[in-house]
This record gives structure tokens, C-alpha cells and sequence, in this order.
């Protein structure tokens, strides 16, 4: 079966389509893949005939060519986790006897494709980069759809490297000059503000858990492309790079969640770098597989009618070659 290529937006992100189980384990076809989900700016999905039937060792196999596969799935209950892979289950499913078998977040349906822009008064949708306040963050994640409902539950992806090229030059000097601090008791705190008895962290967690600093303006270490990093909830301050933080500060972005002024530098930026220029909505069928680059992207999820459809995705957290073999 010959395989149909298509661009989602211009030179951003790439649909494979006729793929087959067989493709994917095609040594050709993994290096062409991954030279493509390159140069679409880390942004590709592949769809075919019978990928809904993947089996978690195929899936381990694909993604691997992107980047290590993460061994242990970070904050995830056993429950939710396909059994005996570090998988994530992510969606509104149940098990035979009725319990949970995925993490369920509730979010916004879209009511239009001009939801898609952020939108500075709602902070919706909630796009983001992940984990950049763990020491060495994931550079990529895949998605496997295993139930979609017929609307909704797209999942949105923006191309930072083109939002970071089109800027005034000015602005890009301003902004490679700074970095985020991201903190993992600062996210925990602020969700707990508006979700009563989500855990934070205790001090002892809070101990093995310093806020991780990233570059506003990441270069791609692949490619050699800029693209604008750092846009996480765990985001509590903005500084210019090497600035020394105080313990008060920290306490209080960490303790209170409160977050300082200066991520207003990034929260200003949103809609622009999530205008329809830059984005692409992707609509899943059951099947589809798509990975992303966190270093050149950034994503976010929508919703559906969860009382009425049932949705079941499979997540996988890429790593850093280096930074798994030094594990």
C-alpha cells in the first residue's frame, strides 16, 4: 500500500497515512520518519489501517526511534498505566468492574477553531511544554489513540520555532537573555488553589525537587533552530539568565503559588505564538500515532461530552539518549 503524505501547516507537521504495523518496524521507513519529524518541526502522525490493534511492545518499539523510551511513567498511579509498561492511560475509561483504568483531566470542549488562540482572561486552553522543572526534561512525548469520540478531544500543537523566527529582532535579543524558572512546588501549590485537595508536595519532597531553570530561547540540539522554551505551569518566575533567586522568593512562588510578574514576558506572548499561523489541530481516529518535540513545541488538550463518549489514549515520555544511558 503506498503511503499518502500530507502538511498540517505549511513546513509544520506531517501526516503519514496507509502506515502499517509492518511500516513501523521497517528499518527505512523508522529513519525516514524521524529525519521528517525533524524537519516539520518536531510535529508527526502516522495513520493506517491497523494500528488501533498495536501492541504495547510495537508502540515501545516505534516511539524508541524518536528518543528513550522513559522507563518509569513520573506521578502516575498503577491503576491508570497499561499493565507492565510505562505507558500511561489517559482518558474516561473503566474497567469490568467499573473503576477508572485512565487519568481523567476535564477540560474545555472547543466550540470553534478561534478557541484555539489562548486566551489571556480564561487562560484556556492550557498550552504548555512539559516538565520543564525536572532536572533534565523530556524532549518529546507520543500519542497513540485507542478510543475517540466523533467531536472533540483534539489535541492542538504550536510551532515555537516559527513563533520565535518571526519576532522583531529586538524581541529576540530581549528573550535570549532570559530563563524560567520552573518549579515542581510551585505547580503543585497553585493547582491546589483552585482544585481543593490536590496534594502538594512536603518539605522533604520540596528538598529533592529544586526549581529547574531553562532557556527562553532553546536552540534545537538536532537541528540548530531557536524556538521559545520554557512555557510551563511550573513557570514561576522569568530572569535574566544566571540571576541568583532569593529563599523568600521561592518561598513565596513555592509556599503560596503565587507566581511573579515577570512570566508575564511569556503569558503576553501566548496568543501570538498560538495564533492560526503557527497551530495545527489534530482530530484523532482510533489508531493514530503522534509524536512531538517538546524543545520546538508546544501542545494543549481539549474536550469532548465525557458523560456520553468514551476516549482512551496511550502516552509515552521520550528522553534525551545521553541523559537515559547516564540514568
Amino acid at each position: 500500500m503506498l503511503h499518502k503524505s500530507a502538511p498540517l501547516n505549511g513546513d509544520f507537521g506531517l501526516m503519514i497515512e496507509n502506515v502499517t504495523r509492518q511500516d513501523l518496524e521497517d528499518s527505512g521507513f523508522q529513519r525516514e520518519a524521524y529525519d521528517l519529524w525533524t524537519i516539520h518541526g518536531g510535529l508527526i502522525a502516522v495513520r493506517g489501517p491497523d494500528l488501533a490493534d498495536m501492541s504495547p511492545e510495537q508502540l515501545m518499539a516505534w516511539s524508541g526511534i524518536f528518543g528513550a523510551v522513559e522507563p518509569v511513567m513520573h506521578t502516575a498511579r498503577e491503576e491508570v498505566m497499561v499493565p507492565g509498561f510505562p505507558i500511561l492511560r489517559i482518558g474516561n475509561t473503566k474497567d469490568e468492574t467499573g473503576k477508572p483504568k485512565a487519568s481523567l483531566a476535564i477540560v474545555p470542549q472547543l466550540k470553534s477553531d478561534a478557541d484555539m488562540q489562548y486566551n489571556p482572561e480564561s487562560r484556556r486552553p492550557v498550552w504548555h511544554t512539559d516538565s520543564t522543572f525536572r532536572k533534565h526534561p523530556p524532549i518529546g512525548s507520543v500519542f497513540h489513540c485507542r478510543q475517540a469520540p466523533p467531536t472533540g478531544a483534539e489535541t492542538l500543537f504550536s510551532d515555537t520555532r516559527a513563533a520565535f523566527a518571526m519576532l522583531d529582532e529586538a524581541t529576540k535579543t530581549k528573550l535570549a537573555r532570559l530563563e524560567a524558572v520552573c518549579s515542581l512546588a510551585h505547580h503543585d501549590k497553585k493547582i491546589s488553589l483552585y482544585s481543593p485537595g490536590y496534594p502538594v508536595l512536603t518539605p522533604e519532597q520540596r528538598a529533592a525537587n529544586p526549581p529547574n531553570r531553562v532557556p527562553i530561547v532553546l536552540e534545537h540540539p538536532v537541528s540548530g533552530i531557536p524556538a521559545l522554551y520554557g512555557l510551563n505551569s511550573s513557570t514561576c518566575a522569568v530572569v535574566p539568565a544566571g540571576q541568583p533567586i532569593t529563599d523568600a522568593e521561592l518561598d513565596e512562588w513555592d509556599l503560596e503559588g503565587i507566581e511573579d510578574d515577570s512570566v508575564l514576558i511569556l503569558r503576553d506572548l501566548l496568543p501570538y505564538i498560538t495564533g492560526p499561523e503557527f497551530t495545527v489541530k489534530w482530530s484523532w481516529r482510533p489508531g493514530d500515532i503522534v509524536a512531538w518535540d517538546n524543545r520546538c513545541t508546544i501542545h494543549a488538550a481539549t474536550g469532548f461530552e465525557y458523560d456520553r463518549y468514551a476516549r482512551e489514549m496511550w502516552r509515552l515520555t521520550l528522553l534525551d539518549n545521553a541523559v537515559a544511558n547516564a540514568a
